[in-house]
């Protein structure tokens, strides 16, 4: 079988899609339903505005796909979403989602489509799952999934059956944490940034027997510590401390989140650019949503 175009490639690859049919018309999580219809109403122009800035700056450093997509799809920007590509085969697979909302199930076409294009064997697991946001790979066949909100287990099962990946299991509950992504992220194949608090301990104990865990207080989590994209030796994460007021109730927050993002890039050597991506959270999402590392995103896996 020929390998995939993407996988030719030794820069790092992801996927984005501009929001230009984001709506919040209907509020499919708890931080949407906490909004009035007004409140969540999109500023179309800002949305693309802050989207922007991201792309810049992560189309200078890696290869970075559009989507293409005419329907009107209100969540499709939110990439993350969509499905993962699972690079421990020999033969990469693109997995794509099996999503729970009706209001969401037309985005898999969408994204069978593309990857086809690309030279991707697609598949769709028999079980709700809810893409990359829910399942990181760490090392060789060891990926950690969440499960519980988005996400059904029976997919990390059928996965591991199937297409010998080793899923570390981890239950989401919290319904602001309802991704996996908002609580974990892979700095490389030896750390990983989880908010151990969400984690039971048999979990916890299984991940510490492949790599370092920093633990993630779960006042940041909840603020988008986790939710980050690392590009080579670059975190792409979201800070408003820049532009909260300091009366703000958020404010502090955000300040120890930054904090604790500094620190943890110093400590392996990483640089960290911030972004405010504030218009996405009317939909409940935050910056990795808007981004799917398709290959080689973390740059070199080995001696860091």
């Amino acid at each position: 079988m020929t390998l995939p175009l993407t996988s030719r490639l030794s820069a790092p690859t992801f996927l984005m899609n501009p929001p230009l049919t984001l709506e919040t018309t209907i509020p499919n999580n708890r931080t949407m339903t906490l909004l009035s219809e007004d409140a969540r109403r999109i500023d179309a122009d800002r949305a693309m505005e802050q989207w922007m800035g991201l792309y810049r700056q992560l189309s200078q450093e890696a290869l970075v796909y559009l989507l293409p997509n005419h329907k009107p799809l209100q969540d499709i920007c939110f990439v993350s979403n969509l499905g993962v590509v699972l690079n421990h085969l020999e033969n990469p697979i693109a997995v794509i989602s099996n999503f729970k909302g009706v209001e969401r199930q037309g985005e898999s076409e969408v994204g069978r489509t593309f990857f086809r294009e690309l030279g991707y064997e697609v598949i769709t697991p028999p079980h709700v799952f809810e893409g990359e946001a829910e399942l990181k790979h760490l090392s060789g066949a060891v990926y950690i999934g969440g499960y519980g909100l988005r996400t059904e287990r029976e997919s990390h099962s059928w996965l591991d059956e199937n297409y010998n990946t080793e899923i570390i299991s981890i239950k989401l509950e919290d319904p602001h944490l309802y991704h996996l992504d908002c609580v974990l992220q892979v700095l490389n194949e030896k750390t990983i940034m989880l908010c151990t608090e969400v984690c039971e301990a048999s979990v916890l104990r299984e991940l510490e027997q492949h790599c370092a865990v920093i633990d993630v207080p779960l006042e940041i989590a909840y603020r988008g510590a986790t939710n980050n994209i690392r590009c080579g030796s670059t975190i792409m994460a979201e800070s408003q401390a820049d532009v909260l007021n300091r009366g703000d109730a958020n404010y502090l927050v955000e300040i120890r989140k930054r904090e604790f993002l500094q620190s943890v890039a110093e400590s392996h050597q990483l640089e960290l650019s911030f972004f405010n991506l504030d218009e996405f959270h009317k939909s409940g999402a935050m910056l990795s949503c808007l981004v799917m590392p398709i290959c080689n995103a973390h740059g070199p896996r080995t001696g860091e």
